[in-house]
C-alpha cells in the first residue's frame, strides 16, 4: 500500500474511533458531505486539507505518519495483573475512567480533586499499561476499543458486585434522573432469549449515544449508570418454603 493510501486509512480509523461522521467534517470544512465521501473515497487531500482534518483531530502530521506507520494498535482486554492494579489505587481507577470517557486533562484537574502532577505520573502508568498515550502538551488519546471488555469474572467485575453494585441499587430511584424496573413472572427459555437479545441491545445503544455524548461539554453530562440484568432467580424466602421433591 502507498504512504497517502495509509495516511487515508489511519485519518479513517482516527474519525471511526472519536465517533465523527463525515458529516461534522463536511460542516467543519465547509463542504459538502457527498465531497467529503468523495475525497477519502480517492484519498485526493491537498496538504491544506491533511492541515485541517489533523486539526480536527487535534492531531499533528508526525503523529498522523506515525499511525499511519504503524497500524492502530487497540487495547481489548487488561491482564489480571493490571486489574488488580485498578482497583487497588482509587486515584488510577478514576483517571482511567475518565481516559475511557475520553476526558481531556484540564477537565479531569476542573472535576476532580488532583494535582497536576499526580495526574500526569497516573497517565503515564496508563501509557504503560497501554491503555492510553500521554501525549505533548498533555494530551491524551485512548487506546481502547470498541470492543473492549473486563476479565470475566476478573478484579473489575468483583469490584463492581462487591463495591459498586450494593450502593448503586440502595439508592433512591424515585426522582426525575432514575428508573427502576423490575419485573418477575414464569417465562419459557425462548420468551427468556429474547429478553436477553432486547437487553444487549439497550446496552449497545447505550454506548451509541454515550460516544455521541463525548463532543459535549462536561458541564451538560452527568456520570450515568444503567445496569440490565435478567436470571433464573427466586427469592430464598421462597424457595426455602418450596416442597421437596423425593
Amino acid at each position: 500500500m502507498k504512504q497517502s493510501g495509509r495516511l487515508v486509512d489511519a485519518l479513517k480509523r482516527e474519525l471511526k474511533r472519536r465517533s465523527i461522521a463525515y458529516k461534522e467534517i463536511a460542516t467543519r470544512l465547509n463542504l459538502s458531505e457527498s465531497a467529503v465521501k468523495q475525497m477519502f473515497a480517492n484519498g485526493n487531500f491537498t496538504l491544506k486539507r491533511l492541515d485541517e482534518l489533523c486539526e480536527i483531530l487535534e492531531l499533528d502530521f508526525s503523529e498522523l505518519a506515525n499511525l499511519a506507520r504503524q497500524g492502530r494498535e487497540v487495547l481489548e482486554q487488561l491482564t489480571i495483573e493490571q486489574e488488580e492494579r485498578l482497583v487497588g489505587d482509587p486515584q488510577l481507577l478514576l483517571v482511567a475512567y475518565c481516559v475511557v470517557n475520553h476526558w481531556r486533562f484540564e477537565q479531569i484537574l476542573d472535576k476532580y480533586n488532583i494535582t497536576e502532577a499526580e495526574c500526569i505520573q497516573r497517565l503515564a502508568e496508563l501509557d504503560r499499561m497501554r491503555v492510553a498515550e500521554l501525549l505533548p502538551g498533555n494530551r491524551i488519546r485512548p487506546l481502547i476499543s470498541p470492543n473492549f471488555h473486563w476479565q470475566p469474572d476478573g478484579p473489575i467485575e468483583r469490584y463492581f458486585r462487591h463495591q459498586v453494585q450494593g450502593e448503586f441499587l440502595d439508592g433512591d430511584f424515585n426522582g426525575k434522573t432514575a428508573e427502576l424496573v423490575a419485573r418477575s413472572g414464569d417465562i419459557s427459555h425462548h420468551t427468556f432469549n429474547l429478553l436477553v437479545q432486547r437487553l444487549q441491545a439497550a446496552g449497545t445503544l447505550f454506548d451509541d449515544l454515550a460516544n455521541d455524548d463525548r463532543k459535549l461539554d462536561t458541564d451538560l453530562k452527568h456520570g450515568t449508570t444503567m445496569l440490565l440484568a435478567i436470571r433464573h432467580w427466586q427469592f430464598a424466602a421462597f424457595t426455602h418454603q418450596e416442597r421437596q421433591r423425593t
